[in-house]
């Protein structure tokens, strides 16, 4: 069985919008499996100030993006595709594969993901399992982006991510894609 070293990473937010509420967001990450990650997203803060979407059955659902969620991008090594991942706090989640920054998006078939969301006055926490399209899974080690959306119950939208690249938020850029697993 192979199981890689777990990373903790923190993400930041976007300048352009700060957050309100949250204080912090952690991402651990670790490869189950070869085929396979284990990711957790730690929002910490004050929780209750957060639009956190209700529980639902575990569906393919697309624009998860426009509401507190988190995302995973994967690149192809050697190539300028790519591939995203949302997972919403209510169990639902997409999957797309780009043929290039931000073109030909197209979604792509999966396993669903497992994902489990729970919360506290302070913290918010998400874990997905997730079992790697077969066109990615046999690479051994994966450049990645790790980002979230927070959506306060005020309306307000900040933007984390690894790196921010740009003046506005947009986690779809190459140079945002910046941890290995």
């Amino acid at each position: 069985m192979y199981r890689a070293e777990r990373q903790t990473l923190d993400l930041i937010c976007h300048p352009a919008n700060r957050c309100l509420s949250e204080k912090g967001i952690q991402v651990g990450i670790e490869r189950l499996l070869s085929t396979g990650l284990g990711l957790s997203y730690v929002v910490t803060g004050n929780i209750g100030d957060i639009c956190v979407p209700e529980p639902m059955a575990s569906a393919r659902q697309d624009a998860l993006w426009r509401h507190t969620c988190a995302e995973f991008f994967i690149a192809v090594p050697d190539t300028d595709r790519y591939y995203e991942f949302n997972f919403s706090p209510s169990t639902q989640w997409a999957a797309y594969g780009f043929t290039g920054y931000r073109q030909g998006m197209q979604a792509i078939k999966c396993a669903s993901p497992l994902i489990t969301a729970s919360e506290t006055q302070n913290h918010l926490r998400m874990d997905v399992q997730l079992q790697l399209p077969p066109q990615i899974a046999d690479y051994s080690q994966l450049v990645i982006g790790l980002s979230m959306v927070i959506e306060e119950c005020s309306g307000h939208i900040s933007y984390w991510a690894l790196k921010h690249m740009s003046e506005t938020p947009d986690f779809h850029h190459p140079k945002s894609f910046v941890a290995n697993v």
